[in-house]
This record gives C-alpha cells, sequence and structure tokens, in this order.
C-alpha cells in the first residue's frame, strides 16, 4: 500500500477523532482495504530515517504529528498540551467508522461535516439579516458549529452574534437561535466522542443500558444509580 494511501487515513482520523493510536489506524486500514496491516508496521514506517521523515512531513502539512511513540494527533493537542485531558474524556467511547468514501473525506484538513441541523440554523439567520451577505451568515453558522466541542453557553452565543455585527433585537429571536444551535450541536461530530456527534453516542449509550437491563434482576440495585430496586424504579411496569 503506498504511503499517501496512509497519510490520508491517519489524517482522516486525527480530524475526526484528535488522537488516534497506532491500532486504530492498523485496524481501520485493514478492515478497508485488501491489504491488512498491523500497528508495528505503522511504528516502522513513521520512525523510519528516511520514508519516515518524507511521511511526517506530508503528515505535518495537514496539522498532524507523531506523538509519544505511539499515537498520532492534531496540531492543537500539541499547541496546548492537551494529550492527557483529551485522551481520559475518550476513555470507554467507541470509534466511530464510516464507509471509506466518507471516512477520506476527512483527510482534508479543511474539511468538517455539516449536518442537516447547520442548515436550518443558516435558513433562520437568513431571515434574521436579510441584508447580510451570504458568505457572512455563512461563516457565522460555521463559528457556531466550532463552538460544539465547548459546554453550551448562551453567553457565548449572544458575544458571537455581537462579534459578527449581527444583532438579535428580541428575545424569541435569542431563543430560537439557541434551540437551532443546541440541535446542531447535538448532531455535529466531535473529537471528544471519537467522531460520534452526541445523539449518536446517546443512542448507543440507550443501546447498552437496554441491553444490560435484559439481564439485571428485578431485585438488583437500579442501573440510573437511584439506589432503589431495578422493579421500584427503571424497570418499573407502567
Amino acid at each position: 500500500m503506498d504511503s499517501k494511501t496512509w497519510v490520508d487515513y491517519i489524517s482522516a482520523m486525527v480530524n475526526l477523532y484528535g488522537i488516534v493510536p497506532f491500532e486504530q489506524v492498523a485496524k481501520v486500514i485493514s478492515s478497508q482495504n485488501k491489504e491488512s496491516i498491523a500497528a508495528e508496521e505503522i511504528k516502522a514506517w513513521i520512525q523510519d530515517p528516511f520514508a519516515g521523515g518524507l511521511a511526517k512531513a506530508a503528515l505535518q502539512n495537514r496539522f498532524v504529528y507523531e506523538y509519544g511513540g505511539g499515537f498520532f494527533v492534531g496540531e492543537w493537542i500539541m499547541e496546548f498540551e492537551a494529550f492527557d485531558e483529551h485522551w481520559l474524556a475518550q476513555q470507554g467511547k467507541p470509534y466511530y467508522v464510516p464507509e471509506r468514501e466518507e471516512l477520506l473525506k476527512w483527510s482534508d484538513p479543511d474539511y468538517f461535516e455539516k449536518p442537516t441541523e447547520f442548515f436550518n440554523l443558516q435558513q433562520y439567520m437568513v431571515t434574521l439579516f436579510p441584508e447580510a451577505a451570504s458568505d457572512k451568515v455563512e461563516g457565522a453558522a460555521e463559528d457556531l458549529q466550532m463552538m460544539a466541542e465547548d459546554p453550551f453557553s448562551l453567553e457565548r452565543i449572544i458575544r458571537e452574534f455581537d462579534r459578527m455585527g449581527l444583532k438579535l433585537e428580541e428575545s424569541g429571536q435569542l431563543k430560537k437561535v439557541a434551540e437551532l444551535v443546541m440541535d446542531m450541536h447535538n448532531h455535529t461530530r466531535l473529537q471528544i466522542n471519537r467522531g460520534y456527534t452526541p445523539h449518536e453516542l446517546f443512542q448507543e449509550e440507550k443501546k447498552s443500558l437496554l441491553s444490560l437491563s435484559e439481564k439485571i434482576g428485578r431485585n438488583d440495585p437500579c442501573l440510573c444509580g437511584s439506589g432503589k430496586k431495578y422493579k421500584k424504579c427503571c424497570g418499573k411496569v407502567a
């Protein structure tokens, strides 16, 4: 397999996850291509004096770096020394791995998936600010989407609109914008969630709880942590 393909996959996964171990890189490449590779091959390749030097240069052009002898990370992880915090926050979460064609779109450092909810927000902003240039409105919506990695804050939304010179005149407008932004954030792919949207991750967790609930006894403590017996809490028959 050619080096460019490996660079494309690594860049795509770092853009989706922020941090990706060599093992996950090898697993995904092997599952989506005819050639099977191991993490040791990735390590030997990136540490090779010649091939590794070229690979690191190609990755750095996409803001991706080799880290700690077993990981690839995004530039922001390096700049803010955020590896430990980000890695810890990801633990226990599965990796979102789309089909090959969709995954490799993320190899472009400028690519960012825009869900339907993004366009719902953008369209509402067009109705609020009909005289604003279309690229300004789209840029504003993109900036609001980029906030999805951080905790939701109404004050931050207000500051962002003020910064862009787009004034929300009525409380009803702010309420609607806040609802649309929150909906967009819930359907935005997040690195902290290893590529899953908050909505998708919630659905995955709910499936796990349902699976566990089939095994729990009616007199066992409830999974929700209420302290009640399962039959008196989440397992209560309506």
